[in-house]
Protein backbone atom coordinates (compact mmCIF):
# COMPACT_ATOMS: atom_id res chain seq x y z
CA UNK A 1 0.00 0.00 0.00
CA UNK A 2 1.34 3.56 -1.64
CA UNK A 3 2.09 5.59 2.00
CA UNK A 4 -0.74 8.28 1.20
CA UNK A 5 -3.10 5.50 0.96
CA UNK A 6 -2.61 4.49 4.53
CA UNK A 7 -6.33 4.50 6.22
CA UNK A 8 -5.25 6.99 9.49
CA UNK A 9 -8.69 8.09 11.09
CA UNK A 10 -8.49 10.77 14.10
CA UNK A 11 -10.55 11.15 17.05
CA UNK A 12 -10.51 14.69 18.74
CA UNK A 13 -13.05 16.38 20.11
CA UNK A 14 -10.50 19.67 20.15
CA UNK A 15 -10.87 21.76 16.79
CA UNK A 16 -7.13 23.20 17.55
CA UNK A 17 -5.35 19.92 17.97
CA UNK A 18 -7.66 18.23 14.84
CA UNK A 19 -6.49 21.11 12.91
CA UNK A 20 -2.56 20.47 13.34
CA UNK A 21 -3.04 16.92 13.04
CA UNK A 22 -4.64 17.40 10.06
CA UNK A 23 -2.08 19.98 8.83
CA UNK A 24 1.05 17.75 9.68
CA UNK A 25 -0.59 14.37 8.00
CA UNK A 26 -1.63 15.86 4.89
CA UNK A 27 2.81 17.57 4.83
CA UNK A 28 3.66 14.49 5.36
CA UNK A 29 1.51 12.82 2.30
CA UNK A 30 -0.58 11.25 4.18
CA UNK A 31 -4.28 12.04 2.21
CA UNK A 32 -6.65 8.68 3.50
CA UNK A 33 -7.38 10.83 6.46
CA UNK A 34 -10.78 10.50 8.17
CA UNK A 35 -11.22 13.29 10.50
CA UNK A 36 -14.37 12.45 13.98
CA UNK A 37 -15.36 14.42 17.20
CA UNK A 38 -17.19 11.49 18.14
CA UNK A 39 -15.53 7.95 19.27
CA UNK A 40 -18.98 5.92 18.97
CA UNK A 41 -19.22 7.04 15.46
CA UNK A 42 -15.15 6.29 15.24
CA UNK A 43 -16.40 2.80 16.09
CA UNK A 44 -19.73 2.59 13.16
CA UNK A 45 -16.60 4.51 10.94
CA UNK A 46 -14.22 1.53 11.74
CA UNK A 47 -16.75 -1.35 11.53
CA UNK A 48 -17.35 -0.04 7.70
CA UNK A 49 -13.64 0.52 6.63
CA UNK A 50 -10.93 -0.15 9.19
CA UNK A 51 -8.08 1.79 9.28
CA UNK A 52 -4.45 1.17 9.73
CA UNK A 53 -3.80 3.63 12.46
CA UNK A 54 -5.96 5.49 14.85
CA UNK A 55 -4.98 9.10 16.74
CA UNK A 56 -7.44 9.93 19.63
CA UNK A 57 -7.71 12.07 22.51
CA UNK A 58 -6.76 10.27 25.38
CA UNK A 59 -9.63 12.00 27.61
CA UNK A 60 -13.29 12.45 25.59
CA UNK A 61 -17.12 12.57 26.26
CA UNK A 62 -19.17 9.48 26.17
CA UNK A 63 -16.04 7.28 26.66
CA UNK A 64 -12.29 7.78 27.32
CA UNK A 65 -9.61 7.01 24.93
CA UNK A 66 -8.47 3.66 26.44
CA UNK A 67 -12.46 2.44 26.53
CA UNK A 68 -12.09 2.98 22.40
CA UNK A 69 -8.81 1.27 22.46
CA UNK A 70 -10.38 -1.84 24.11
CA UNK A 71 -13.52 -1.83 21.68
CA UNK A 72 -11.47 -1.31 18.14
CA UNK A 73 -9.23 -4.05 19.64
CA UNK A 74 -11.75 -6.19 19.72
CA UNK A 75 -13.15 -5.56 16.16
CA UNK A 76 -9.59 -6.33 15.00
CA UNK A 77 -9.70 -9.81 16.67
CA UNK A 78 -13.00 -10.40 14.63
CA UNK A 79 -12.19 -8.81 11.52
CA UNK A 80 -8.18 -10.65 11.60
CA UNK A 81 -7.14 -6.89 11.44
CA UNK A 82 -3.89 -4.78 13.15
CA UNK A 83 -4.89 -1.00 14.29
CA UNK A 84 -2.16 1.31 15.40
CA UNK A 85 -3.65 3.02 18.29
CA UNK A 86 -1.95 6.35 19.11
CA UNK A 87 -3.19 8.08 22.27
CA UNK A 88 -2.89 12.02 22.80
CA UNK A 89 -2.75 13.02 25.81
CA UNK A 90 -1.72 15.54 28.62
CA UNK A 91 -0.41 13.26 31.43
CA UNK A 92 2.85 11.49 31.29
CA UNK A 93 2.66 9.30 34.92
CA UNK A 94 4.18 5.77 33.76
CA UNK A 95 0.85 4.12 35.84
CA UNK A 96 -1.60 5.19 33.52
CA UNK A 97 0.29 4.92 30.98
CA UNK A 98 1.61 1.01 32.09
CA UNK A 99 -3.00 0.43 32.40
CA UNK A 100 -3.41 2.03 28.90
CA UNK A 101 -0.49 -0.57 27.55
CA UNK A 102 -2.35 -3.78 29.22
CA UNK A 103 -5.81 -2.71 27.25
CA UNK A 104 -3.58 -2.34 23.43
CA UNK A 105 -2.67 1.32 23.42
CA UNK A 106 0.38 1.40 21.22
CA UNK A 107 1.96 4.38 21.40
CA UNK A 108 0.98 8.10 23.14
CA UNK A 109 1.57 11.63 22.27
CA UNK A 110 1.76 15.02 24.77
CA UNK A 111 -0.26 17.59 22.84
CA UNK A 112 2.61 19.78 23.60
CA UNK A 113 4.38 18.10 21.23
CA UNK A 114 2.24 17.64 18.51
CA UNK A 115 4.07 19.69 15.51
CA UNK A 116 7.79 18.59 16.37
CA UNK A 117 6.91 14.54 17.12
CA UNK A 118 3.41 13.77 15.45
CA UNK A 119 4.84 12.77 11.73
CA UNK A 120 7.88 10.79 12.69
CA UNK A 121 5.43 8.68 15.08
CA UNK A 122 3.23 8.60 12.33
CA UNK A 123 5.41 7.26 9.64
CA UNK A 124 7.06 4.65 12.28
CA UNK A 125 3.00 3.66 13.28
CA UNK A 126 2.15 3.02 9.32
CA UNK A 127 5.40 0.65 8.98
CA UNK A 128 4.36 -1.49 12.05
CA UNK A 129 1.00 -1.49 10.74
CA UNK A 130 1.49 -2.43 7.20
CA UNK A 131 3.75 -4.95 8.58
CA UNK A 132 0.99 -6.49 11.31
CA UNK A 133 -1.35 -6.34 8.32
CA UNK A 134 0.70 -8.02 5.87
CA UNK A 135 1.67 -11.27 8.05
CA UNK A 136 -2.47 -11.29 9.27
CA UNK A 137 -3.29 -12.00 5.33
CA UNK A 138 -0.59 -14.38 5.11
CA UNK A 139 -1.52 -15.89 8.29
CA UNK A 140 -5.07 -16.06 6.70
CA UNK A 141 -3.75 -17.79 3.23
CA UNK A 142 -1.95 -20.05 5.37
CA UNK A 143 -5.20 -21.29 7.18
CA UNK A 144 -6.91 -21.51 3.82
CA UNK A 145 -4.55 -23.51 2.10
CA UNK A 146 -3.99 -25.96 4.96
CA UNK A 147 -7.79 -26.32 5.13
CA UNK A 148 -7.72 -26.80 1.60
CA UNK A 149 -4.80 -29.79 2.22
CA UNK A 150 -6.36 -31.46 5.20
CA UNK A 151 -9.41 -32.20 2.98
CA UNK A 152 -7.20 -34.09 0.35
CA UNK A 153 -4.13 -35.23 3.16
CA UNK A 154 -4.16 -38.06 5.11
CA UNK A 155 -2.70 -36.11 8.46
CA UNK A 156 -4.34 -34.14 10.83
CA UNK A 157 -1.77 -30.87 11.93
CA UNK A 158 -2.61 -30.94 15.61
CA UNK A 159 -1.34 -34.40 16.63
CA UNK A 160 0.11 -35.51 13.53
CA UNK A 161 -2.02 -38.36 13.24
CA UNK A 162 -4.16 -39.67 10.74
CA UNK A 163 -7.68 -38.09 9.99
CA UNK A 164 -10.92 -38.55 8.58
CA UNK A 165 -9.57 -39.90 5.40
CA UNK A 166 -6.27 -41.80 6.15
CA UNK A 167 -8.77 -43.80 8.93
CA UNK A 168 -11.17 -45.35 6.23
CA UNK A 169 -8.88 -46.27 3.38
CA UNK A 170 -6.60 -47.92 6.97
CA UNK A 171 -10.21 -49.69 7.99
CA UNK A 172 -10.84 -51.09 4.56
CA UNK A 173 -6.93 -52.59 4.27
CA UNK A 174 -7.87 -54.04 7.77
CA UNK A 175 -11.49 -56.09 6.86
CA UNK A 176 -9.49 -57.22 3.98
CA UNK A 177 -6.70 -58.16 4.98
CA UNK A 178 -8.68 -60.12 7.93
CA UNK A 179 -11.51 -61.56 4.87
CA UNK A 180 -8.17 -63.16 2.77
CA UNK A 181 -5.83 -64.67 6.09
CA UNK A 182 -8.76 -65.24 8.58
CA UNK A 183 -9.17 -63.66 12.27
CA UNK A 184 -11.01 -60.73 13.16
CA UNK A 185 -10.77 -56.90 12.71
CA UNK A 186 -11.47 -54.55 15.78
CA UNK A 187 -12.25 -50.91 15.47
CA UNK A 188 -12.01 -48.91 18.88
CA UNK A 189 -13.09 -45.29 18.80
CA UNK A 190 -12.29 -42.86 21.91
CA UNK A 191 -14.56 -40.39 22.03
CA UNK A 192 -13.52 -36.78 24.46
CA UNK A 193 -17.31 -36.03 25.85
CA UNK A 194 -16.23 -32.80 27.54
CA UNK A 195 -14.17 -31.25 24.56
CA UNK A 196 -16.78 -28.56 24.06
CA UNK A 197 -16.22 -27.51 27.65
CA UNK A 198 -12.60 -27.61 27.43
CA UNK A 199 -12.61 -25.01 24.15
CA UNK A 200 -14.78 -22.90 25.88
CA UNK A 201 -12.25 -22.30 28.75
CA UNK A 202 -8.92 -22.38 27.11
CA UNK A 203 -7.30 -20.94 24.08
CA UNK A 204 -7.24 -23.04 20.86
CA UNK A 205 -3.21 -23.23 21.33
CA UNK A 206 -3.93 -25.25 24.83
CA UNK A 207 -6.51 -27.15 22.94
CA UNK A 208 -4.03 -28.57 20.35
CA UNK A 209 -1.42 -29.29 22.92
CA UNK A 210 -4.62 -31.21 25.50
CA UNK A 211 -5.42 -33.50 21.86
CA UNK A 212 -1.51 -33.94 21.46
CA UNK A 213 -1.20 -35.27 24.85
CA UNK A 214 -3.87 -37.51 24.34
CA UNK A 215 -2.93 -39.21 21.01
CA UNK A 216 0.56 -39.53 22.16
CA UNK A 217 -0.79 -41.61 25.50
CA UNK A 218 -2.84 -43.79 23.55
CA UNK A 219 -0.09 -44.30 20.80
CA UNK A 220 1.67 -45.82 24.24
CA UNK A 221 -0.98 -48.07 25.37
CA UNK A 222 -1.44 -49.65 22.39
CA UNK A 223 0.70 -52.22 20.72
CA UNK A 224 3.38 -51.44 17.90
CA UNK A 225 1.18 -52.80 15.04
CA UNK A 226 -1.93 -51.52 16.34
CA UNK A 227 -2.93 -48.36 14.46
CA UNK A 228 -4.07 -44.90 16.36
CA UNK A 229 -5.83 -42.33 14.16
CA UNK A 230 -7.92 -39.34 14.79
CA UNK A 231 -10.83 -39.43 12.61
CA UNK A 232 -12.47 -36.26 14.19
CA UNK A 233 -11.70 -33.55 16.59
CA UNK A 234 -13.25 -35.13 19.39
CA UNK A 235 -12.59 -38.77 18.80
CA UNK A 236 -9.52 -41.23 18.34
CA UNK A 237 -9.47 -44.65 16.51
CA UNK A 238 -7.48 -48.02 17.00
CA UNK A 239 -7.37 -50.16 14.14
CA UNK A 240 -6.20 -54.03 15.27
CA UNK A 241 -6.26 -56.99 13.64
CA UNK A 242 -6.92 -59.79 16.05
CA UNK A 243 -6.64 -63.46 15.54
CA UNK A 244 -10.42 -64.13 16.85
CA UNK A 245 -13.23 -62.31 16.93
CA UNK A 246 -13.62 -63.36 20.70
CA UNK A 247 -10.59 -61.57 21.78
CA UNK A 248 -12.15 -58.39 20.76
CA UNK A 249 -13.77 -57.67 24.29
CA UNK A 250 -13.53 -54.53 26.79
CA UNK A 251 -10.96 -56.59 28.76
CA UNK A 252 -8.57 -56.49 26.18
CA UNK A 253 -8.69 -52.89 25.38
CA UNK A 254 -9.22 -52.29 29.54
CA UNK A 255 -5.32 -50.68 29.32
CA UNK A 256 -6.75 -48.08 27.21
CA UNK A 257 -9.64 -46.93 29.50
CA UNK A 258 -8.59 -47.17 32.87
CA UNK A 259 -5.62 -44.72 31.76
CA UNK A 260 -7.56 -42.62 30.00
CA UNK A 261 -11.08 -42.25 31.50
CA UNK A 262 -11.45 -39.08 34.36
CA UNK A 263 -7.34 -38.50 33.52
CA UNK A 264 -5.58 -35.33 33.62
CA UNK A 265 -3.60 -33.87 30.91
CA UNK A 266 -0.48 -31.67 31.22
CA UNK A 267 -0.75 -28.37 29.01
CA UNK A 268 0.79 -24.91 29.53
CA UNK A 269 -2.35 -23.85 31.12
CA UNK A 270 -1.92 -27.24 33.83
CA UNK A 271 -3.42 -30.18 33.80
CA UNK A 272 -6.93 -30.33 31.98
CA UNK A 273 -8.80 -33.45 32.97
CA UNK A 274 -10.79 -35.12 30.26
CA UNK A 275 -14.14 -37.79 30.21
CA UNK A 276 -13.69 -40.52 27.77
CA UNK A 277 -16.19 -43.02 25.94
CA UNK A 278 -14.63 -45.87 24.62
CA UNK A 279 -17.17 -48.23 21.79
CA UNK A 280 -15.62 -51.51 20.22
CA UNK A 281 -16.61 -52.94 16.83
CA UNK A 282 -15.42 -56.56 15.67
CA UNK A 283 -16.08 -58.37 12.51
CA UNK A 284 -14.62 -61.21 11.05
CA UNK A 285 -16.12 -63.54 8.09
CA UNK A 286 -18.99 -65.20 9.82
CA UNK A 287 -20.15 -61.48 10.49
CA UNK A 288 -19.02 -60.33 7.12
CA UNK A 289 -17.62 -57.52 7.22
CA UNK A 290 -18.84 -53.62 6.63
CA UNK A 291 -17.69 -51.01 4.59
CA UNK A 292 -15.39 -48.49 6.03
CA UNK A 293 -17.86 -45.94 6.55
CA UNK A 294 -19.91 -48.65 8.13
CA UNK A 295 -17.89 -49.80 10.32
CA UNK A 296 -17.43 -46.51 11.66
CA UNK A 297 -21.32 -45.57 12.02
CA UNK A 298 -21.37 -48.67 13.83
CA UNK A 299 -18.56 -48.27 16.30
CA UNK A 300 -20.16 -44.98 16.91
CA UNK A 301 -23.38 -46.14 17.78
CA UNK A 302 -21.96 -47.69 20.94
CA UNK A 303 -19.88 -43.99 21.96
CA UNK A 304 -23.29 -41.83 23.31
CA UNK A 305 -23.90 -45.31 25.15
CA UNK A 306 -20.27 -45.49 26.71
CA UNK A 307 -20.92 -41.74 27.10
CA UNK A 308 -23.91 -42.45 29.22
CA UNK A 309 -23.02 -45.82 30.55
CA UNK A 310 -19.33 -44.63 31.63
CA UNK A 311 -18.50 -48.52 30.43
CA UNK A 312 -16.79 -49.84 27.14
CA UNK A 313 -19.36 -50.64 24.80
CA UNK A 314 -18.43 -53.71 22.49
CA UNK A 315 -20.63 -53.96 19.58
CA UNK A 316 -19.93 -57.52 17.22
CA UNK A 317 -20.69 -56.43 13.58
CA UNK A 318 -24.00 -58.77 12.41
CA UNK A 319 -25.31 -57.86 8.91
CA UNK A 320 -28.92 -58.24 9.96
CA UNK A 321 -28.53 -56.67 13.19
CA UNK A 322 -25.80 -54.44 12.48
CA UNK A 323 -26.47 -51.83 15.80
CA UNK A 324 -26.82 -54.50 18.12
CA UNK A 325 -24.81 -53.57 21.45
CA UNK A 326 -23.20 -54.85 24.57
CA UNK A 327 -21.49 -53.16 27.30
CA UNK A 328 -19.40 -55.85 28.93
Amino acid sequence: MAHEDIPILVVDDAKFSSAIIAKALRGGGFQNVRFTNNPLQALRSLEKRPAQILIADWMMPSIDGLELTKRVKKLDEAAQHFTYVILLTARDDFEAMDKAFEVGVDDFLNKANLRAQLLPRVVAAQRIASRQNELLRANRLLRKKLKELQTTDLVDPVTGLGNLKFTLERITDATRQAESRGGAACLLLVGISNLKVIRDQYDASVVDELMSGIGAKLRQLVRPLDLVTRPEASMFAVITLQPDIDVCTSNSFRRIFDNLYMHSFKTSEGYIPVVVGVSISAADANTGFPGAKQFMQHAYTGLTRSFDTGLITVQTYDAEQPNRTSAL
